[in-house]
């Protein structure tokens, strides 16, 4: 069986920084260090749930010893991989059943220092793997909607994330907190203005949601055209905040954007802020 392996030069010191984010394994590019919250063994090997320097959660199945090393919990680690042929979901778990299929595993989870903090200024909390969606500074604070770079109605995922920018802190909200399609992730849509027009995007959870807008539109003095963004909170449906972006407003949400990933208002709709 051909196999890939991925090898990361892990620090073993506090004082040397890991610059090395992502490994490229395969065909695919996955996360070279996490948190690992919990080790779970199942039918085809051991199931790792981590969060990321970022506060994001992500899993990945790993070799069936992983799930040995109980030790693990609540360390950052280093991930290595190698692809392997494991057994094909729809054996259902029989173990007499031959199918298999060729997946990137974790082979070794070595733990390491804690992350280094950010030396410098973030255009957003969008990796390198993902296009930028949405993205902007506001109070503070920062807010990015990150996409796969392969999106579509049925393909890929859409997350809304947000938090204290230059910092190695967790973030403060992540939604969905796991990989979903767009149209499962958001609601929303392009909608046109005089003079111009305007794009919102809403993540719920529970009875909050989070809406980041963006438009162009007559909206100044004597019918001067003017751009507005930012994010709204809303509970139940009224707003109980508004946070208009500062500086720069990044990311290609429109008409374009919303066509290819087949986001669709469902019905809801969106007042922009004054």
């Amino acid at each position: 069986m051909r196999r890939w392996v991925a090898a990361i030069a892990v620090a073993m010191s506090p004082a040397v920084a890991i610059a090395q984010d992502t490994v490229k394994i395969g065909q695919e590019t996955k996360r070279a260090f996490g948190t690992i919250a919990s080790l779970n063994g199942g039918d085809m090997g051991c199931y790792l749930k981590l969060k990321s320097d970022r506060g994001v959660v992500f899993e990945e199945m790993a070799r069936f010893e992983i799930c040995e090393q109980r030790s693990l919990i609540g360390k950052r680690v280093a991930l290595s991989y190698v692809v392997q042929n494991v057994m094909s979901p729809a054996c259902q778990g029989d173990p007499n059943c031959k199918k298999t299929r060729a997946v990137a595993v974790v082979s070794a989870a070595m733990p390491v220092a804690a992350a280094p903090a950010a030396n410098k200024a973030q255009a957003s909390f969008c990796t390198s793997e993902e296009s930028v969606v949405f993205a902007c500074r506001a109070d503070g604070k920062m807010v990015s909607v990150c996409a796969s770079k392969a999106v579509g109605p049925n393909r890929g995922y859409l997350q809304y994330r947000f938090g204290k920018p230059d910092s190695a802190a967790p973030l403060e909200l992540v939604l969905p907190e796991s990989h979903l399609p767009p149209p499962k992730a958001a609601t929303g849509e392009n909608v046109p203005f005089s003079g111009g027009g305007g794009s919102w995007l809403r993540f719920a959870k529970a009875q909050l949601a989070y809406t980041v807008y963006s438009g162009i539109g007559k909206w100044g003095p004597n019918g001067e055209v003017r751009t507005k963004s930012g994010i709204v909170v809303e509970r139940q449906g009224k707003t109980i905040a508004t946070l208009k972006c500062t500086g720069e407003r990044i990311g290609e949400l429109g008409p374009d954007w919303f066509e290819r990933v087949g986001i669709k208002s469902n019905g809801q709709d969106f007042d922009f802020p004054d």
